[in-house]
């Protein structure tokens, strides 16, 4: 079994695709790069992958149609995971930063009860200025009780042990845009998680990203999660409001409101 591979959706991504692979460090440890192409028209990651020079074993999976993120990733799960000691992702255009996975993969490894490491994450704009900073909690019960408020993971700054596949299995499909904060609660129902008190991932914030473009159907999949797994006390029931009132509330708002609070 291999120590670790980088599972990384793609669909009509271009060049940000290389940018994402050519951030990932490889000194401590070189992981194999899972690309799996949802079904793209435009340019598909194929072409943009011949331009890759660098280090790393890039293995790439192709869906005849687009179906969807969360029906990538689970396609790269069940043909890879089984082959590999530790699972990471990463978004294209978003870029690892502070030996990412030298961090997290020793962390693992010291760590024999954590299945899940995340980080703290730097969100920038399109021109890869510096907006905010996300710091997530690293303690397992703040993580348990903060979910309910928002992720306290930022999907593309996460690994998991391959183990999570068999005990929880594959990403859900009944959360739209939110496979990955259904996913986590499963995850961190079972099992320990943490996050490394370091920015290791660099993300952009795309105003025709998913949480842009598809932002109430996002909110409409969270409270759907938070009922599931709901418990009365006071982190369910706020996060419940909480995210009832950001159903109505502009991402742009949001973003603006973040960087004030975050300085």
């Amino acid at each position: 079994m291999k120590k670790c591979c980088v599972l990384i959706p793609y669909y009509n991504a271009g060049e940000s695709l290389l940018e994402s692979i050519e951030s990932i460090d490889y000194e401590y440890i070189k992981p194999d790069v899972i690309v799996v192409d949802d079904g793209s028209l435009v340019t598909k990651a194929s072409t943009v992958l011949l331009k890759y020079e660098g280090p790393l074993t890039i293995k790439l999976l192709e869906l005849e149609k687009n179906k969807g993120i969360e029906h990538a990733l689970n396609h790269g799960l069940s043909t890879y995971a089984k082959d590999y000691e530790f699972i990471a992702r990463l978004d294209c255009g978003d870029i690892c930063q502070n030996n990412r996975f030298e961090k997290q993969v020793k962390y693992l490894e010291d760590n024999k009860s954590c299945y899940l490491i995340g980080s703290w994450v730097d969100f920038t704009d399109m021109d890869r200025n510096h907006l905010y900073t996300v710091k997530h909690p690293s303690n397992y019960d703040s993580i348990k009780n903060l979910m309910f408020l928002n992720a306290t993971f930022t999907h593309p700054t996460v690994i998991f042990r391959n183990d999570v596949v068999e005990s929880v299995g594959l990403y859900p499909t009944n959360y739209p845009a939110a496979e990955d904060y259904a996913y986590f609660f499963s995850i961190i129902k079972k099992h320990p998680a943490s996050n490394i008190e370091e920015s290791l991932v660099a993300c952009t914030i795309d105003p025709n990203g998913i949480s842009t473009k598809k932002r109430k159907t996002q909110i409409k999949s969270r409270l759907s999660v938070i009922i599931k797994n709901f418990t009365f006390n006071q982190y369910s029931v706020y996060g419940l409001f909480r995210s009832a009132v950001l159903l109505y509330t502009p991402r742009s708002f949001t973003v603006h409101l973040k960087q004030i609070l975050k300085k």
